[in-house]
């Protein structure tokens, strides 16, 4: 079903979560994040905004990384090791986005499952709460601050309860290596064991957006397993 729009020059954002793994302005976020930006983006570091050029992307796994022009102090590292079932994590984003508060959310549980929805081997599940601007976030062991997973998506909550989803750090390590990303040179800041956790994920992690007018644009919906999905096509940007 498609219909034209009635209204005109509507201002139109989206926004997540998104966290560096370097410390020359390399961050992760979920694809479908900046999806609709047409390299948009801004992130807030330090209260400060900063463009954010889209420079690689994998639709499939929901991956796309971003490049800022600065340097920051702290990024996550990413766990070499494979995730295992009840192993301690912690998620870190910005639920709701700043409707809530622009104060970075932390929310903690365990991994429950090493599949994703219909056996998806790239994702775990979780029952950390993530709610919408959690897209995008680390997940990472409670224990030594590395991440784990990448928060991406969760079921229905009116009909379960608990079942959230993040892509495998193996997943994110694979996709920086095949866009030259090497995370060999990066320095560690901390030690295994010594993490002051809170502290790394608040400076490493980011509040991402975008905004742009609409002067003339088409809404459709497709259904299909009674999943719903708004597609809004962009014809003019701020």
């Amino acid at each position: 079903v498609a219909e034209k729009a009635k209204d005109k020059n509507k201002v139109q954002a989206s926004s997540g979560t998104a966290f560096f793994v370097t410390n020359k302005g390399h961050a992760i976020t979920n694809y479908h994040v900046v999806e609709g930006c047409k390299d948009k983006s801004k992130i807030i570091y330090q209260g400060t905004d900063y463009k954010a050029k889209l420079i690689a992307k994998d639709k499939y796994l929901d991956l796309a990384l971003l490049k800022s022009d600065l340097q920051n102090e702290n990024y996550i590292s990413i766990s070499n090791k494979s995730p295992k079932k009840l192993q301690r994590i912690i998620a870190a984003g910005y639920p709701l986005g700043k409707e809530l508060s622009d104060d970075l959310k932390f929310t903690s549980g365990i991994v429950s499952s090493l599949k994703g929805l219909e056996d998806d081997s790239t994702r775990i599940q979780i029952d950390a709460a993530l709610n919408y601007g959690n897209s995008g976030g680390p997940i990472v062991d409670e224990k030594t601050g590395e991440l784990i997973a990448v928060a991406v998506a969760g079921l229905d909550k009116q009909v379960t309860e608990s079942i959230n989803f993040g892509i495998k750090a193996g997943s994110v390590k694979n996709f920086l290596d095949s866009n030259q990303i090497n995370l060999d040179l990066n320095t560690k800041k901390f030690n295994l064991g010594n993490v002051d956790l809170a502290s790394i994920l608040e400076s490493a992690t980011v509040y991402t957006f975008c905004k742009w007018i609409i002067k003339d644009y088409l809404i459709w919906q497709q259904s299909d397993n009674n999943l719903t999905t708004l597609v809004v096509v962009i014809f003019n940007f701020a």
